[in-house]
């Protein structure tokens, strides 16, 4: 068949890695560079090239990313595994609760106040019922609620609690607080510490950019677009889908939307014959975040022997993110700045980002989709259409396609396990 995919992030360029060998494969992505949210930028420091990941960063080597390492593996492409310890502070910087208390032998003083140490433990207990609750993949309850069956002291929530959960996603509270637990608690759960052992991260050496550039030099016979919007998308006479991109039609057997839901949705909302699908994609509601890589101390824990790799600043209303590699030993920054006033200084780059807000209404309208892919030539990929908000669905969602268009493809078999 003539598959077209729209969008080279990490779901179109998966499909299409799994689909070449068994169709003709031309891929569209509106953008200089493929990729999506693996995104790695250079920023210069004392003369020195770094490169830092602006977008996805976090995965593990561990069952929750089963299908991204498998992939991983099948390019050869290395990683490195780091302790990914956490702080919550204060907007000002102030009162740090590292996580564990210590760095190698040494103490954290800052962290073992009394007040400390009781919020370490209570989270402790917390953490402990998450996989049980994972288990049961209930993505009808949201944080709030979950939070509130826990009868935990209100203290505990505001102050610590739901700030440290607020801040991985950086939008406003009470948008938070409809966020399905299933999705909110994901990251937790697949990543629990062990003792007082921080839990166990993974990075690819010289940034996600590595991979992305692996994936694409694997290609043997698809064909890639990048710089290549496309406009519009038409069902011709014969049944034929046609795609419209920098003023020429393309035509296809089948159509792969491996973009956002609120993209496929502009693109297939004319055509009757989907309605059922659009409504569907009408339904995923989405947020932008800002990031910025910077220099700026000032966005970090006051008290620098509590820096960790993921340092959580939290006031009243919201919560952001500073991300700091300490093997690189410099003062280098990856901040959320969605919600702040003055950008930090020095400023090394920006990035914006479109994410899912994923509440329980998100994954209703995921369940409802399933059925509905491969109907009249046309799938979807992405996120959004596998799962919780991670880089693992991205990738699954890719496999869900090939299972579809090309279940005997060897590179579907690896992937699989």
């Amino acid at each position: 068949m003539r598959i077209g995919i729209i969008g080279g992030g990490a779901a179109g360029l998966a499909t299409a890695w799994l689909l070449e060998r068994d169709h003709e494969v031309t891929l569209f992505e509106r953008d200089d560079r493929f990729g999506g949210h693996a995104h790695t930028v250079d920023i210069e420091v004392d003369g020195q090239r770094i490169p830092v990941d602006a977008g996805f960063q976090f995965f593990a080597p561990s069952a929750a990313y089963a299908t991204f390492n498998r992939l991983l593996d099948a390019l050869q492409v290395c990683r490195e595994s780091y302790p990914a310890t956490l702080t919550v502070a204060g907007s000002d910087g102030t009162g740090p609760t590292a996580m564990p208390p210590f760095r190698g032998v040494r103490p954290v003083r800052s962290s073992l106040r009394p007040e400390a140490i009781g919020r370490l433990l209570r989270f402790r207990s917390f953490l402990a019922g998450i996989p049980a609750f994972l288990a049961e993949h209930d993505t009808t309850v949201t944080i709030a609620e979950y939070i509130e069956r826990k009868r935990l002291p209100r203290s505990f929530v505001d102050g610590f609690l739901l700030p440290l959960l607020l801040a991985f996603w950086c939008v406003d509270l009470a948008d938070f607080r409809r966020f399905s637990a299933y999705n909110a608690l994901y990251y937790l759960g697949a990543n629990l510490p062990r003792g007082l052992r921080p839990p166990v991260q993974s990075q690819i050496p010289g940034g996600l950019r590595v991979y992305v550039e692996a994936l694409i030099a694997s290609f043997e016979r698809a064909t890639l677009h990048s710089g290549s919007p496309v406009e519009s998308v038409t069902r011709e006479g014969d049944g034929t889908l046609g795609i419209e991109a920098g003023g020429v039609r393309h035509p296809f057997d089948h159509l792969v939307f491996a973009c956002s839901a609120r993209q496929a949705h502009a693109l297939l909302a004319h055509l009757p014959e989907v309605a059922e699908l659009t409504q569907q994609l009408a339904r995923f509601d989405y947020f932008t975040t800002t990031i910025a890589i910077h220099g700026d101390r000032r966005l970090m824990p006051r008290d620098e022997a509590a820096w960790s790799v993921v340092n959580i600043r939290a006031d009243a209303a919201h919560s952001s993110l500073s991300i700091w590699d300490p093997a690189r030993g410099l003062p280098v920054f990856k901040s959320w700045v969605t919600y702040d006033d003055v950008l930090p200084e020095p400023l090394y780059a920006t990035a914006t980002y479109e994410h899912g807000l994923i509440d329980t209404a998100y994954f209703d309208a995921q369940r409802r989709l399933r059925p509905l892919q491969g109907r009249h030539g046309i799938s979807l990929a992405g996120l959004y259409t596998a799962d919780a908000d991670s880089h693992e669905s991205a990738i699954l969602s890719a496999v869900a396609v090939a299972e579809r268009l090309a279940p005997d493809s060897l590179r579907l078999a690896r992937l699989r396990g």
